[in-house]
């Protein structure tokens, strides 16, 4: 089994499942899409924005590339291609089965991004008939490289995969059959395909003042002895005698004038560290309940062992200036895949405001991954 599909296997344990195509840990009506094909992988967000990314975990360092194909849905369909190495990256070093892609170097963009870690040179085209001109190259060839393959050092990327990438897409912006389609065109004018959705509005509640000391303290205290048996299944602290008070790392804080959100750690030590999280009211008795989000937010489960509580939660924190709760959840330690997911309070309910994932672990940042749902902040 190689590397990428222990990794993909890691993702589906977090994602709750992962085929060629799913949805997931989105609100009823979402189409979101993930799929997976050999070297590629398709991420469509709700609006149906879809990106290829193209990696190659088995690449040595100094040797990788990625390659990310943005599209929107709708009959215009906005096109981005980007480039990422660890090196100085031009248009003009592009090869498609070691034959140079005859390309316009002015109608590209090179820089490097200040939040990268590693492929910080990129090179990108928003021109649309440079993009189908690599496309229409690329989708049935073997291999891209930045400059002569056989050329020792040189940074490549396999192509298996591509096609059935670019038809993922096709299928989920309604573009097969028609003049649009990147794998399957047809004579179907772009007028047929359907048009893109407008992206959800999320309205943050307004920020409350912050509790005291002590009553924080005081509803982390209600909050466990209520919850007692909920931190027990998840705990995972050297102790393994009862437990007498809530975690190191419990915390409660101001959702209203008269609510809570409260978290209690489960002293996991991994890297996936698990809490849980509570609202509950803040007077006495302090009456909470476990939080709901959406349906697949919990944190990953041993399939041998009693599933942890539905409002576990990895990686997590609650920001209360900007009313929303994130989680990280990582398939290894490094934090180069898995997925991120960011909640809005509006004040009534948490509402799903963002999520990213990816799927290979080649050392990518977290602002590089691609979005499975997006949301317009107000």
């Amino acid at each position: 089994m190689t590397m990428a599909r222990c990794i993909r296997i890691g993702l589906a344990l977090i994602l709750g499942g992962l085929s060629s195509s799913i949805v997931m840990a989105a609100p009823k009506g979402d189409s979101s899409f993930y799929g997976d094909f050999k070297n590629w992988e398709v991420v469509c967000d709700n609006v149906k924005r879809c990106v290829v990314e193209g990696t190659m975990d088995e690449a040595k360092e100094g040797e990788a590339v990625v390659v990310w194909l943005w599209r929107d849905a709708g009959p215009e369909g906005r096109m981005r291609l980007e480039i990422a190495a660890g090196g100085p990256v031009g248009a003009d070093q592009i090869r498609i089965d070691a034959h140079a892609f005859d390309t316009d170097s002015s109608k590209w963009k090179t820089w490097q991004p200040e939040y990268a870690q590693s492929y910080g040179r990129r090179l990108g085209t928003d021109d649309t008939s440079v993009i189908t001109a690599w496309v229409n190259a690329a989708r049935d060839a073997n291999m891209m490289s930045l400059g002569d393959p056989t050329a020792a050092g040189t940074r490549k990327l396999s192509l298996a995969g591509l096609s059935a990438a670019l038809l993922a897409v096709d299928g989920v912006q309604g573009r097969v059959g028609t003049v649009t389609a990147w794998r399957r065109p047809g004579m179907a004018p772009a007028s047929s395909v359907p048009a893109a959705r407008p992206l959800p509005v999320v309205r943050p509640a307004a920020p409350v003042p912050e509790m005291s000391k002590a009553e924080q303290q005081q509803l982390v205290d209600a909050t466990f002895r209520r919850f007692r048996a909920d931190v027990r299944r998840c705990y995972t602290g050297d102790d393994e005698g009862p437990l007498q008070a809530a975690p190191e790392g419990s915390a409660a804080q101001a959702l209203s004038a008269s609510e809570a959100i409260v978290t209690l750690d489960c002293a996991d030590p991994s890297y996936n560290d698990a809490s849980l999280w509570y609202r509950v009211l803040r007077r006495p008795p302090f009456a909470g309940t476990r939080l709901e989000l959406d349906e697949e937010n919990s944190a990953d489960a041993d399939p041998d062992s009693e599933p942890p509580p539905r409002n576990a939660l990895v990686g997590a924190r609650y920001d209360p200036d900007q009313r929303s709760l994130e989680s990280f959840e990582r398939v290894r330690g490094l934090g180069d895949c898995g997925a991120t997911t960011r909640w809005i309070f509006d004040g009534a309910k948490f509402v799903l405001a963002e999520r990213r994932i990816q799927g290979e672990c080649v050392g990518l940042d977290v602002d590089d991954w691609p979005w499975l749902y997006r949301t317009k902040p107000r």
